[in-house]
């Protein structure tokens, strides 16, 4: 089942939903002429996303003005989330958990219960390749890459019952663990014939193989079984940085072909999904709408056929100086938020209507000014503004700006969104 039957399937539920709604508020006034009852509302490091100090005044509040939103109407109740007999939850509003923050997971539930934060991003394959609980794929026990730190059915169980959206993030290519033991599914270097490293010392495993697509599609599959809402791939591209002239990728076509693997490889997992209701994303480079795939084949239009939501990954600090016409785009948190998610819009909108773009914002500091709750704030708002209401937040300490993150006025957007405003 392709990305978009799978989101007329959701549409089909979210009908039925709304159907047996008004069916059971019949029958409570045929039963009760003399009553009338309403329906209310019961959402540091860096991920594999994956500059000079000027005068520029840092603005964060730059938005155009806008009026008040009006707060959600009486029976227009926030749709369910996909674990559930309905459609997704919407708005998601995420945060990035390591696997050992699981640990500490009351303290997460309690923040998320102070804050509007809805939905965790969790580890299940990170991008040292560990395989963060007792999977049951062959190839992952082959190779010594699964560990025991999440129990996933307590976990899952844990999330549904505080009605928290599951989100697994999963480390794709770059993967220190598959490269090293299966040196034939590995990036190699041509200067040395052994398996090729970044700068940093990262392996990548090769993604033109067929067996490193299903290696990463079993594990997406295991979760999603187990009751991930939603299965997010990462480092889901070519190699960035290191010694890129001796890159070579054995499972390649000898004479060259114009299909992107990367495109391929979400395509393959799409299928290997088909009967269950998660969900699948996709991180990219915030550069990627407008730089070609950003040159690490994350071609927007040939990824958005296969996915169900796009997560950009647009942190201000990651621009150079001069996008957007903006000299210190860290200092500009609304503006460089909001011209990428128009960029996204209309790259993956033309051959994908119904893609939710979702981006990952900036929750930490790089380079002036610092960021707090009025330079996150702006972030979320600029999001929005664009006509999107999810967004996920990363800080790789899993340390989050409580105050940015109250009265965000979430609600209000998707509640414009569905009137049709």
């Amino acid at each position: 089942m392709c990305a978009r039957t799978r989101r007329r399937r959701y549409a089909r539920r979210r009908a039925i939903g709304v159907l047996a709604l008004i069916a059971g508020a019949a029958l409570v006034l045929l039963g009760s002429l003399s009553a009338c009852s309403a329906l209310t509302d019961g959402e540091g490091a860096f991920s594999g996303p994956d500059e000079e100090a000027t005068s520029e005044e840092a603005d964060p509040n730059d938005a155009p003005a806008g009026g008040e939103r009006s707060a959600a109407e009486p029976g227009s109740a926030e749709p369910q989330r996909a674990g559930n007999p309905g459609a997704r939850q919407e708005p998601v509003r995420a945060v990035y958990l390591t696997a050992p923050s699981v640990d500490n997971l009351d303290a997460y539930l309690e923040f998320a219960n102070d804050t509007d934060v809805n939905a965790f991003v969790i580890d299940v394959k990170d991008v040292t390749g560990e395989v963060m609980y007792p999977s049951e794929v062959p190839l992952a026990n082959e190779i010594g890459a699964t560990r025991d730190i999440l129990d996933l059915d307590s976990l899952l169980a844990e999330l549904e019952e505080r009605d928290i959206y599951a989100i697994a993030r999963i480390a794709t290519f770059e993967d220190d663990i598959l490269p090293v033991a299966r040196p034939d599914l590995a990036v190699t270097d041509t200067a040395t014939g052994s398996q090729w490293t970044n700068y940093v010392g990262n392996y990548w495993s090769d993604p033109y193989s067929r067996e490193v697509w299903e290696y990463n599609a079993a594990i997406a599959k295991e979760v999603s079984e187990a009751g991930f809402d939603e299965v997010q791939f990462d480092y889901v591209r070519f190699p960035s940085d290191g010694p890129m002239e001796r890159l070579s990728y054995p499972s390649e076509p000898e004479e060259g072909s114009d299909a992107n693997p990367i495109a391929g490889f979400l395509e393959y997992t799409d299928g290997e999904l088909e009967g269950t209701d998660a969900r699948i994303a996709a991180d990219v480079f915030g550069l990627a709408a407008g730089e070609n795939g950003a040159g690490v084949g994350q071609d927007i239009e040939q990824f958005a056929p296969h996915v169900d939501v796009l997560n950009p990954m647009i942190y201000p600090s990651h621009y150079p100086a001069g996008s957007y016409g903006i000299q210190n785009p860290n200092a500009r948190p609304y503006r460089v938020v909001s011209e990428s998610m128009s960029e996204f819009r209309e790259a993956a909108g033309e051959v994908n209507p119904e893609i939710e773009i979702r981006p990952w914002l900036q929750d930490f500091t790089q380079g002036p000014p610092e960021y707090g709750p009025e330079e996150v704030s702006a972030q979320i708002r600029a999001v929005y503004d664009s006509g999107e209401t999810g967004w996920l937040l990363w800080n790789a300490a899993n340390v989050y700006t409580d105050d940015a993150l109250r009265d965000t006025g979430a609600e209000d957007y998707a509640a414009d969104r569905r009137r049709g405003r």
